[in-house]
C-alpha cells in the first residue's frame, strides 16, 4: 500500500510527513482512501506501528526528517521524494527520488540531524 501525506484540501501533498493533516492510502484492492492523520499525536513507536498495521510499504513525501526516514527504512518501507508536483494525482513515478542510505542525509531536510549542539 502507498501512503501520501496531504493538506486539508485532500489533494495537495503536505510539506511535512508526521504532522500532515491527512493521509491518502492507495491500494489496488481497496482503491483510494483519504483519512485524517490521527497518528500525529502518537508517540514515535505507536506512530510507526500504525503503518505496519495498515500494511504500508511505500511512502511518497515532499519532505521528511532523517530520523523518520531511518525508522521507516528499519520497518522495510520504501520512501520516495516528490518534488515536481503539488497534487498527489499528478505524481509521475519516473520523477520520484527513492531515498536510501547513500542519499538520505542529503535529501532529508527536516529535523535536527545536522544541528550542532554546544
Amino acid at each position: 500500500m502507498i501512503l501520501i501525506p496531504l493538506e486539508n484540501d485532500e489533494k495537495t501533498i503536505a510539506e511535512g510527513f508526521r504532522k500532515a493533516p491527512k493521509f491518502v492510502f492507495l491500494d489496488a484492492e481497496s482503491g483510494i482512501v483519504i483519512q485524517e492523520n490521527h497518528f500525529k499525536t502518537d508517540k514515535s513507536d505507536i506512530f510507526f506501528q500504525n503503518f505496519e498495521k495498515y500494511a504500508v510499504d511505500i511512502i511518497y513525501v515532499r519532505n521528511m526528517g532523517y530520523k523518520t526516514y531511518l525508522k521507516l527504512e528499519e520497518l522495510g518501507i520504501n520512501v520516495f521524494l516528490v518534488s515536481s508536483v503539488e497534487c498527489y494525482t499528478h505524481i509521475d513515478p519516473n520523477e520520484l527520488i527513492q531515498l536510501n542510505t547513500d542519499n538520505a542525509k542529503e535529501y532529508c531536510t527536516m529535523g535536527h540531524h545536522n544541528k550542532e549542539f554546544d
